[in-house]
């Protein structure tokens, strides 16, 4: 069951950097998309910058979007690069 669990986190926080790897979007957007509420958005995106990754918060003229700076060098681009 623990298993399961850090699995189905671990394989978010991938699709998480992925969706902010590829556009500019906002929390209520991501926990959409994830099926996640927006805390969980925060928390996810707070966890991956403890990880190395430079992630920041951009003010667009229709609302706030978060953008990929960088990766940690640890980091590989495929799928499965994060484990928690």
């Amino acid at each position: 069951m623990r298993y399961g669990r850090a699995l189905a986190i671990s394989s978010r926080h991938d699709r998480l950097i992925e969706l902010i790897r590829s556009g500019a979007f906002s929390s209520p957007e991501l926990a959409e998309k994830l099926e996640v509420s927006e805390q969980t958005i925060y928390r996810d995106v707070n966890f991956l910058k403890s990880m190395g990754y430079s992630i920041r918060s951009e003010k667009h003229t229709d609302g706030w979007a978060y953008h990929l700076l960088a990766e940690p060098a640890t980091a590989s681009n495929g799928k499965g690069s994060l484990r928690t």
